[in-house]
């Protein structure tokens, strides 16, 4: 499970942290498609934190 920070919104100009959320027990039936959304998830959060790093920046 990826974890992520804070992150700063050029917008509001404000940096925002994530919700807590509850942990889930893993579930014994992990279906492929589970699995390749999973994935597909934390490709977007890694492209999210190098837009969010590359906005902070300037």
């Amino acid at each position: 499970m990826v974890i992520l920070d804070k992150w700063y919104d050029p917008i509001s100009e404000r940096w925002i942290a994530p919700r807590e959320s509850r942990p889930e027990a893993p579930s014994p039936h992990a279906s492929e498609n589970h699995a390749l959304e999973l994935q597909r998830t934390i490709e977007a959060q890694r492209i999210w934190r190098a837009l969010v790093d590359c906005c902070a920046r300037e």
